[in-house]
Parts: C-alpha cells; sequence; structure tokens
C-alpha cells in the first residue's frame, strides 16, 4: 500500500488559551490546504485519515470534499503537544531560536515532555501507523498529521535517535510504499511542496 503523509497547513499563533490550544488555519494554510487537494486529488487516493487537531482536519477537507470522502480520525497520529495552552508557529519558533532563545523546548520539542510521556506518545504514532497499514493492503491513503508525528516516524523507520532530522514544511507531502505484513517501508519522497508556490512557508532559511 501506500501512504501520503501530509503536514497540516500553517495554523493560527495562540497563547494562553483557555484548555487546549486546538488552533483553526491561518488564511495561507486554508491556501495551503487547498493547493494539496488539487494536487493530491487526480493521484487516486481511496482513504483519507486526519489527526482529531482542528490544523489537520481542516487540512485534509479539501482533499476529502473532491474525492466524496468521509475522513476517518485517528488519535494516535495527534501532535505530543495536543493538550498545550499556547501554540507556536514554527517559523516563529525558528526565528526566536535565531534571536538566541536557547531554551531546550525550542530546539527540542519533545523535551516539555518527561521520559515515559514521550516513549508512550511515540509508541503510539508507530502503533497508529501500523494500524493504518495493515487496515488498507492495497490502498493509497492519505493521511493529515504533524510535523513531529512525520519526523519520529520516518526516524523510527530508518534507525535514528534524532527525531528532529526530518521535519516537514507546512502542508508538505510525503510518500512511503508500506507493506504491513513485513513491517517494512520504501520511501519515494519526502517534504513535496513545489505545488504550493507563493503559499509555501520554509521551514529552514536558505
Amino acid at each position: 500500500m501506500e501512504l501520503l503523509i501530509v503536514r497540516h497547513g500553517r495554523p493560527e499563533h495562540i497563547e494562553d488559551a483557555v484548555g487546549a490550544a486546538d488552533p483553526d488555519l491561518a488564511d495561507i494554510g486554508h491556501r495551503q490546504a487547498e493547493r494539496v487537494g488539487e494536487y493530491l486529488a487526480p493521484v487516486g487516493i481511496d482513504v483519507v485519515v486526519t489527526s482529531p487537531l482542528a490544523r489537520a482536519r481542516q487540512t485534509a477537507a479539501p482533499l476529502a470534499r473532491r474525492l466524496d470522502l468521509e475522513p476517518i480520525v485517528v488519535d494516535g497520529v495527534a501532535e505530543y503537544d495536543r493538550h498545550d495552552a499556547t501554540y507556536v508557529p514554527a517559523e516563529i519558533t525558528r526565528q526566536l531560536i535565531k534571536d538566541g532563545g536557547t531554551d531546550e523546548a525550542w530546539t527540542d520539542p519533545l523535551s516539555v515532555l518527561a521520559e515515559d510521556e514521550k516513549h508512550e506518545w511515540m509508541r503510539g504514532v508507530h502503533s497508529a501507523f501500523r494500524g493504518i497499514i495493515a487496515d488498507n493492503p492495497g490502498r493509497r491513503v492519505a493521511v493529515f498529521c504533524h510535523g513531529m508525528v512525520t519526523s519520529v516516524w520516518f526516524a523510527q523507520f530508518l534507525g535514528l535517535d534524532d527525531t528532529l532530522r526530518f521535519v516537514p514544511d507546512y502542508a508538505g507531502v510525503s510518500r512511503v510504499l508500506a507493506s504491513g505484513s513485513t513491517d517494512a517501508i520504501t520511501v519515494r519522497s519526502f517534504n513535496e511542496t513545489h505545488f504550493l508556490g507563493d503559499s509555501h512557508i520554509p521551514l529552514f532559511e536558505k
């Protein structure tokens, strides 16, 4: 089967929400979501899976609408920070680091979790993808999720401890061929963004 793993579009910036911050997409995030839908609709997607968080669901919506598919919500592909009261977009975090923000939470997002919490969340991510693969033999599945979800999943399969080695841009698309019977994957692409045009926000500066 083939997985197309899509990071959500650019969300709004939320500080100190009452309860968990679950930001909607910003205007540019909605444009990114529409371009993802335009790009992937002709590919032949059989199933659309999404994280329960608003930014992922809203990114999945244009593709699901074009294909007349009902997205399947999978809790295990939600981001590690789903219960935080603050959401800081990636490019703002990048600028804070550049300006001298040296707190470990900026450079290693998972450091905000206790070790047992981190490993439990990572196990949940791997289990969720394993279930998606097992449930969809021979299908092409688009999974709309998050940057760190994508990063830790790729790192695990490539045998890397560095969970920040592979972080996609907003609305970046990564393609993987996966086998449920052998638990093996073949990476076909990582972080396709050419289709975003002027809505692309690169995670790293040139």
